[in-house]
Protein backbone atom coordinates (compact mmCIF):
# COMPACT_ATOMS: atom_id res chain seq x y z
CA UNK A 1 0.00 0.00 0.00
CA UNK A 2 1.10 2.96 -0.89
CA UNK A 3 0.52 6.29 1.66
CA UNK A 4 0.28 8.98 -0.98
CA UNK A 5 -2.57 7.08 -2.37
CA UNK A 6 -4.36 5.81 1.71
CA UNK A 7 -4.04 9.89 2.17
CA UNK A 8 -6.09 10.32 -0.86
CA UNK A 9 -8.64 8.05 -0.28
CA UNK A 10 -9.14 9.39 3.25
CA UNK A 11 -8.83 12.71 2.33
CA UNK A 12 -11.64 12.18 -0.44
CA UNK A 13 -14.19 10.44 2.04
CA UNK A 14 -13.66 13.71 3.94
CA UNK A 15 -11.75 12.24 7.02
CA UNK A 16 -10.27 14.97 8.74
CA UNK A 17 -6.67 15.27 11.17
CA UNK A 18 -5.00 12.18 9.04
CA UNK A 19 -1.54 12.24 10.30
CA UNK A 20 1.05 8.88 9.24
CA UNK A 21 3.87 7.94 11.59
CA UNK A 22 6.57 6.25 10.75
CA UNK A 23 7.65 3.26 13.33
CA UNK A 24 9.82 1.52 10.91
CA UNK A 25 13.00 1.93 13.10
CA UNK A 26 10.85 1.07 15.86
CA UNK A 27 10.79 -2.46 16.30
CA UNK A 28 7.28 -2.91 16.01
CA UNK A 29 5.07 -5.86 13.73
CA UNK A 30 4.57 -2.36 11.53
CA UNK A 31 5.97 -0.01 9.78
CA UNK A 32 2.91 2.69 9.37
CA UNK A 33 0.60 4.45 11.23
CA UNK A 34 -2.29 5.68 9.96
CA UNK A 35 -4.76 7.49 11.80
CA UNK A 36 -7.68 9.32 10.73
CA UNK A 37 -10.90 11.62 12.92
CA UNK A 38 -14.10 10.64 10.84
CA UNK A 39 -17.41 12.80 12.12
CA UNK A 40 -19.38 10.18 13.73
CA UNK A 41 -19.86 6.53 14.41
CA UNK A 42 -22.31 5.88 11.36
CA UNK A 43 -20.13 7.46 9.26
CA UNK A 44 -16.95 5.63 10.78
CA UNK A 45 -19.00 2.39 10.49
CA UNK A 46 -19.60 3.77 6.97
CA UNK A 47 -15.88 4.34 5.88
CA UNK A 48 -14.89 0.88 7.43
CA UNK A 49 -17.27 -1.21 5.38
CA UNK A 50 -16.40 0.62 2.09
CA UNK A 51 -12.49 0.11 2.83
CA UNK A 52 -13.61 -3.72 3.71
CA UNK A 53 -15.42 -3.47 0.10
CA UNK A 54 -12.51 -1.80 -2.02
CA UNK A 55 -9.50 -4.58 -0.69
CA UNK A 56 -12.12 -7.47 -0.72
CA UNK A 57 -12.05 -7.90 3.05
CA UNK A 58 -14.61 -10.02 4.60
CA UNK A 59 -13.95 -10.10 7.94
CA UNK A 60 -14.75 -6.99 10.11
CA UNK A 61 -12.10 -5.07 11.91
CA UNK A 62 -11.49 -4.77 15.19
CA UNK A 63 -13.60 -2.46 16.97
CA UNK A 64 -15.88 -2.38 14.20
CA UNK A 65 -19.41 -2.75 16.15
CA UNK A 66 -18.53 -0.22 18.65
CA UNK A 67 -17.37 2.20 15.50
CA UNK A 68 -15.67 4.92 17.81
CA UNK A 69 -12.03 3.74 17.33
CA UNK A 70 -11.57 0.76 14.12
CA UNK A 71 -8.65 -0.35 13.39
CA UNK A 72 -7.22 -2.49 10.32
CA UNK A 73 -4.41 -3.77 10.22
CA UNK A 74 -2.49 -4.27 7.12
CA UNK A 75 0.35 -6.11 7.90
CA UNK A 76 3.28 -3.25 7.76
CA UNK A 77 0.59 -0.51 8.08
CA UNK A 78 -2.18 -0.34 10.52
CA UNK A 79 -4.90 2.10 10.31
CA UNK A 80 -6.95 3.70 12.93
CA UNK A 81 -10.08 5.62 12.44
CA UNK A 82 -11.67 7.68 15.07
CA UNK A 83 -14.48 9.34 16.24
CA UNK A 84 -13.09 13.01 17.49
CA UNK A 85 -14.33 12.16 20.73
CA UNK A 86 -12.09 8.80 20.99
CA UNK A 87 -9.31 10.54 19.34
CA UNK A 88 -9.01 13.11 21.97
CA UNK A 89 -9.68 10.99 24.64
CA UNK A 90 -7.12 8.64 24.15
CA UNK A 91 -4.85 10.89 22.42
CA UNK A 92 -2.31 8.03 21.15
CA UNK A 93 -1.13 10.46 18.38
CA UNK A 94 1.29 11.84 21.22
CA UNK A 95 3.22 8.64 21.77
CA UNK A 96 4.67 9.01 18.04
CA UNK A 97 4.58 12.59 17.52
CA UNK A 98 7.97 12.37 16.71
CA UNK A 99 7.66 9.91 14.22
CA UNK A 100 5.28 11.97 12.21
CA UNK A 101 5.52 12.61 8.51
CA UNK A 102 4.26 14.40 5.95
CA UNK A 103 3.59 13.80 2.51
CA UNK A 104 4.01 17.05 0.91
CA UNK A 105 6.50 17.54 -1.83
Amino acid sequence: MELKSIYQYLSERKCKDIAIYDLSKEGQNFDFVVMATISNVQNNKKLALNIMEDIGLEKQPEGFNKGEWIVFDFGGLVLHLLIPQSREKYNIDKLWQSKKISLKD
